[in-house]
């Protein structure tokens, strides 16, 4: 009867560190994830700005011509 216990006191125990190690790797990969996505996004970011700029240099120099 202890012996049943123990026993199964040891796999509740492994069952919980495994659950535990389980949830640390897939919360490590989201994190990985997460990173990749928002430097994704500051690359796409960037380049609007760019764009941004862009489209305000020749907005005024058609402004320019046009005042003249």
């Amino acid at each position: 009867m202890i012996l049943t216990i123990v026993i199964q006191s040891i796999l509740f125990s492994i069952g919980l560190f495994k659950i535990y190690t389980d949830v640390q790797v897939k919360l490590s990969e989201l994190e990985i994830r997460l990173k990749s996505v928002e430097k994704q996004d500051d690359e796409i970011y960037m380049k609007l700005d760019k764009i941004m700029d862009k489209l305000t240099q020749i907005e005024i120099s058609l402004n320019n011509k046009a005042d003249r």
